[in-house]
């Protein structure tokens, strides 16, 4: 049996917190609802009590967690046929994060006030992003806000899980950069000013490799200010480029062409493009509207720049699949399916099935360009430590066959 923790309400509206053993986390709500409990939340105990830690100590940050469990809790209790007002004033008491309790409270008395849930959200661009708002108010249009709700969250987990799935892969490079990089330093300005000064001592004239390696850590010592003049630089040089749209999306095509990383890139922002247009769809949004919104929210501007492009031709009346076809920089398969889905009418079932299929590339693709970076640092730092060790032995026997 495994211990879950939940959050509940009572028919008469009650707060319930606690524990509850069962085999699965299905079976715990099952259980929870057969003692006439409206289930908000169910998870496993101990990343509960985590989760509230967190929403206290974060201050004013709220997090994709936080959204995500408020979707579904707000979907559980509409589908308890909980009005809205009340569910929006049950979920304001029942948060635990400050500025994400304040949110929900003018929420809460915005809709109370006559205005709409979406519109009501639409106030908070910062916490309710626009494809958020949008889907809420297609779901009111249909009358299947909490569907809609649930999309949200079930839309939020899958961002979220491909998100950790990423930073996680990210963790053994970015331990061995931080690790080599302060052996290197380590090297250059504590250890190598100790040998230099004694092989001044002796006045020989030290092989090439010796003074070279000198030379490195005289530079380090005395030039390490340059370094942030030499990145800030490269961001001068970064904004420059990038100052008009078209520089924007010329950059954004660079990086699509870099390898392995341009293809992480268009992978992820496919799926991201074709998992959120079809949850708009899904919730009865305008497909112009839809493209408009999505297109707005991926990463890369070359790819954003073909999504104004295929909203201008989606508008004309033209279908979005040949024009995405014709550009290289949206991936053939996503195209061809994205096509097919149109041509038989289910294009939001086939945009779905798009996202499932480049999910799994952007996992395998990560897993490819890390388990190739790992090695490129590892015999980039050997390569630099190695060289550093062997300039100071040349050195150190060049005294020593002086001396002997």
């Amino acid at each position: 049996m495994i211990k879950f923790s939940y959050k509940a309400l009572t028919a008469t509206g009650e707060s319930r917190n606690g524990v509850i053993e069962a085999p699965t986390q299905a079976r715990a709500a099952q259980m929870l609802q057969q003692n006439g409990l409206v289930v908000l939340n169910v998870s496993s105990s101990a990343n509960g009590e985590s989760s509230v830690s967190v929403s206290k100590s974060m201050g004013g940050r709220i997090s994709s967690q936080q959204l995500m469990e408020f979707s579904s809790e707000t979907s559980a209790l509409l589908d308890a046929k909980i009005p809205l007002e009340e569910a929006l004033k049950t979920q304001a008491e029942l948060c635990t994060h400050a500025a994400f309790k304040e949110i929900l409270t003018e929420v809460w008395k915005d809709v109370n006030g006559g205005a709409s849930f979406a519109d009501a959200l639409a106030r908070h661009p910062k916490v309710f992003e626009r494809f958020y708002s949008n889907m809420v108010r297609g779901g009111e249009a249909s009358g299947s806000l909490e569907l809609i709700m649930q999309r949200i969250a079930q839309l939020m987990e899958r961002r979220q899980a491909l998100r950790a799935k990423v930073s996680n892969a990210m963790v053994y490079p970015s331990l061995l950069l931080v690790v080599g990089s302060a052996v290197v330093i380590f090297l250059m300005i504590f250890l190598i000013p100790k040998l230099t000064s004694m092989f001044a001592e002796s006045g020989l004239l030290l092989p090439p490799a010796t003074r070279a390696v000198i030379g490195m850590s005289n530079f380090t010592r005395n030039f390490w200010w340059t370094t942030p003049f030499l990145f800030a630089a490269l961001f001068g040089i970064y904004k420059f480029k990038t100052r008009t749209e078209e520089g924007k999306t010329k950059w954004g095509l660079n990086v699509l062409k870099f390898p392995i990383l341009g293809k992480l890139i268009a992978e992820a922002d496919t799926s991201r493009f074709c998992r959120m247009l079809a949850a708009l769809l899904d919730g009865q949004v305008p497909i112009l509207q839809a493209i408009s919104i999505t297109g707005s929210t991926l990463s890369n501007a070359a790819l954003r720049s073909l999504m104004k492009e295929v909203h201008t031709a989606v508008q004309a009346g033209k279908p979005m699949g040949p024009l995405l076809q014709q550009h290289a920089e949206f991936p053939a398969l996503a195209s061809r399916m994205v096509m097919m889905g149109e041509e038989s009418g289910e294009l939001g079932r086939m945009l779905d099935k798009v996202a499932d299929r480049y999910e799994e590339k952007v996992s395998s693709t990560t897993d490819k360009f890390v388990a190739m970076l790992e090695p490129i640092m590892i015999v980039i730092f050997g390569i630099f430590v190695g060289f550093i060790v062997i300039g100071m032995m040349q050195g150190m026997m060049a005294m020593s066959s002086t001396s002997g």
